[in-house]
C-alpha cells in the first residue's frame, strides 16, 4: 500500500481523508523568486514545516541543490523562525546574512541552495 499526496502536495497516509497540515491554520506563505518575480508559492501553517526535497516535507523543493530536510520553519504564538539543519554545504541566508537560525518577520528574504524565497506572514 503506497502514499498519497494531498491537493498541497503533502504526503498523506492512504487511510486518511484530510490532510493534517492542511487543517492547521494558515500562517503565511513562501514565495519562490525568480529575478524578484514570484515563480511558485507554497503555504506555511502554524506548527513545524519541513523544508527540502524529501517527499516528507511541508515544503518540497526539487532540483535546488538541498537536501532531503535541509531547515525548517516554526511559527507558533505569533513568532516565526527557521532553523538549518545542516545537511548540505550550502548555509542557510536571511537578509543576505549566513545563520543557523534566525527570527523571521514580513518580507524576509531567506535563501537555501538555489533558491530566494520571500516570506509572506499573516
Amino acid at each position: 500500500m503506497g502514499f498519497k499526496y494531498c491537493i498541497e502536495g503533502h504526503l498523506m497516509d492512504p487511510s486518511w481523508r484530510r490532510c493534517p497540515v492542511c487543517l492547521a491554520p494558515l500562517s503565511g506563505w513562501l514565495v519562490l523568486l525568480n529575478e524578484d518575480k514570484a515563480k511558485k508559492v507554497y503555504t506555511i501553517h502554524e506548527g513545524k514545516s519541513f523544508i527540502g526535497s524529501g517527499a516528507d516535507c511541508e515544503i518540497r523543493i526539487l532540483n535546488a541543490n538541498l537536501s532531503r530536510q535541509q531547515a525548517y520553519l516554526v511559527i507558533a504564538d505569533g513568532m516565526c523562525s527557521i532553523v538549518d539543519m545542516g545537511n548540505s554545504g550550502t548555509p542557510l541566508r536571511v537578509n543576505n546574512v549566513d545563520s543557523v537560525k534566525a527570527a523571521l518577520i514580513d518580507g524576509d528574504i531567506i535563501q537555501l541552495g538555489d533558491s530566494t524565497f520571500k516570506i509572506k506572514l499573516l
